[in-house]
């Protein structure tokens, strides 16, 4: 099949949802379809450009005009998803004859370029949902304006129903479509996972290195690595780290960058902080040593039922690197740390029950080694993205062939 991609977040951007695009397509090609990947122009530059072709491997990507995310302000934010979603229905024209529109989320206006150009290509629409958009952003106060948040409501009600079909990452999702009225057989689960080709384990020596650079070679490491945003209720983990101050057992790490670092990074100063480093974000090879370095690895979010049906990438991303995990988030991302026995939880923004679960973890070492050893078997037994790319290779397979089979029976009819 020829599919084409949607999706704005993409390598070399650094990110879950790159990581995720860039594996699935890339898998995709592999199992035989042609690939045609619409994104955009890295970020972090100005850019000079409205559109180029590249060719990466056996993938074919349209790269297009995009107003650049300051990250700063909402208005640009949007600005940059609308400029992209004007500049990639242009580069999609460029594509023939494709059997299969696939636009990927978080935001819903990759889905508007996806479904204008099912319509011109007389293609399938497939909306694959990683994040449930609206309702995150009205729950994290992005939408103030009730106008906008309706439209919002309306635009994502309208893809969903005009896809062909739907792609989510959790049972939790799913069950949201359904009682939005999406017919269940309209959807697929294909969850988040790794590759294995990108598990490249360095070893301990590497891992010293790390600690000895930071001096921090007796320290207990609890690393944060990825978003630093509203959703992750990191307070929780500045305010633990405050009281344990005085305790010279622990050092706590953050890498990455998000609206909430810098406020986060006052706080830590005000509190005089001496058991916390903040880092800039880094490519997924340069955290590989870090990942090795830690005794634990922090996956938190904020405490509501919405985020219960969502598992973050970092809980696949510490078992790929076999580090052990500490989860302040309940639902199904919780499930499979506990099932996989993967690490330990705590209650969502609790920071007593944060030192209590890390309390716990320190003194059992030979626990934490037990995981180190084990964890990373389990994941690629169940949540290898090669295995998930044929999955969904077959969903698409299956949605192309019941067209076919609508367009046998009705030349047959005449």
């Amino acid at each position: 099949m020829k599919i084409v991609y949607i999706t704005q977040h993409f390598p070399p951007e650094i990110g879950a949802a790159q990581g995720r695009a860039f594996d699935m397509s890339s898998n995709l090609a592999d199992l035989g379809h042609d690939l045609h990947v619409l994104t955009t122009f890295p970020n972090a530059k100005p850019i000079n450009k409205f559109f180029t072709k590249e060719k990466h491997h056996k993938l074919t990507v349209y790269r297009s005009f995009r107003i650049r995310d300051t990250k700063t302000s909402s208005i640009r934010r949007i600005a940059n998803y609308l400029s992209f979603m004007v500049s990639s229905c242009f580069s999609g024209l460029l594509v023939k004859k494709p059997d299969i529109i696939y636009a990927t989320s978080p935001q819903l206006f990759q889905g508007v370029t996806g479904y204008f150009l099912s319509r011109v290509h007389r293609a399938k629409f497939v909306f694959e949902i990683r994040d449930l958009w609206v309702d995150f952003a009205e729950l994290l106060g992005q939408f103030k304006n009730k106008k906008i948040l309706n439209l919002a409501r309306k635009l994502e009600k309208f893809l969903y129903n005009k896809a062909d079909h739907i792609v989510v990452v959790t049972q939790g999702y799913k069950q949201r479509l359904i009682e939005l009225g999406i017919p269940k057989d309209k959807i697929t689960v294909i969850p988040n996972g790794v590759n294995p080709d990108s598990l490249d384990i360095r070893g301990t020596d590497s891992a010293l290195q790390v600690k000895k650079h930071y001096g921090i070679e007796d320290k207990f490491l609890v690393l944060y690595a990825g978003n630093i945003g509203a959703a992750q209720g990191l307070e929780t983990i500045i305010t633990a780290a405050n009281e344990l101050k005085d305790n010279p057992s622990y050092m706590f790490m953050f890498i990455g960058e998000g609206v909430e670092k810098q406020q986060l990074i006052e706080r830590a100063k005000s509190l005089e902080l001496s058991n916390v480093i903040f880092l800039d974000s880094m490519k997924k090879e340069e955290l590989i040593t870090y990942y090795e370095a830690a005794d634990i690895g922090i996956v938190s979010l904020k405490k509501h039922p919405l985020f219960n049906i969502t598992i973050p990438s970092k809980v696949f991303d510490y078992m790929s690197m076999s580090t052990p995990i500490l989860i302040g988030v309940d639902g199904e991302a919780k499930d499979i740390v506990e099932t996989y026995q993967a690490g330990y939880s705590f209650e969502p923004e609790n920071p007593a029950d944060f030192i209590r679960a890390l309390s716990y973890a320190h003194s059992h070492p030979e626990e934490l080694q037990n995981i180190r050893q084990n964890v990373r078997d389990k994941l690629l037994q169940f949540f290898n993205r090669e295995m998930l790319a044929k999955q969904l290779s077959d969903a698409l397979q299956h949605l192309t062939e019941k067209e076919l089979n609508k367009l046998h029976k009705k030349t047959t009819n005449f």
